[in-house]
């Protein structure tokens, strides 16, 4: 970006703007999840089209497949969650979004940064509601039915229960995105 000690500013311009795109709609994301519990499919389709554009205009063929294999290193990072109720499709479906605009090269570091983030959320929201000795319960029976092969939703710890103590995940993957971009990641 730098040529002849002057920066260009159309190659600012080209890398500003998908970075913005990309803070915007995680942003986005982090307020429905918060506010409605709820994140857009149509949110989540135009992060990834977009995303999908930008890789393919700036690395040709090669860009489109480092953010294909985000989107699907993303979704299957989560699914497993998913599948035992412990998390919605809609924040499957925009941490692929996420990893299409981050590249599977970098889908893994977003998750530590969001799943950290969404540990300390939920530890707060533990101490919060004072149920430290349920939740601890629920997770030693989590890990024991995990053990002797019962891959089933947990009857309490799911969302399927209204009861259930639940974070928006939206907001620890628009955290930890924020965190990743300036923090200088490419």
């Amino acid at each position: 970006m730098v040529l002849g000690g002057h920066l260009r500013c159309g190659a600012a311009l080209a890398l500003f703007m998908p970075t913005m795109f990309l803070l915007l709609s995680a942003t986005a994301a982090a307020y429905f999840d918060f506010r409605w519990r709820r994140i857009p499919n149509w949110l989540v389709a135009a992060t990834i089209v977009l995303s999908f554009g930008w890789h393919a205009w700036s690395n040709g063929w090669e860009g489109l497949l480092l953010s294909g294999g985000g989107l699907l290193a993303g979704m299957a990072i989560l699914f497993p969650l998913f599948l035992l109720r412990g998390m919605g499709a809609g924040d499957v479906k925009f941490f692929g979004a996420i990893g299409a605009a981050v590249t599977y090269k970098h889908v893994l570091s977003v998750f530590v940064i969001a799943a950290f983030i969404a540990g300390v959320m939920a530890l707060f929201r533990v101490i919060a509601a004072r149920a430290f000795v349920a939740t601890l319960a629920n997770i030693v029976d989590i890990v024991n039915r995990f053990f002797h092969g019962r891959l089933k939703p947990h009857p309490i710890a799911s969302l399927a229960n209204e009861n259930a103590l639940v974070i928006p995940f939206g907001v620890s993957v628009a955290l930890a995105t924020w965190l990743f971009v300036l923090l200088g990641a490419k």
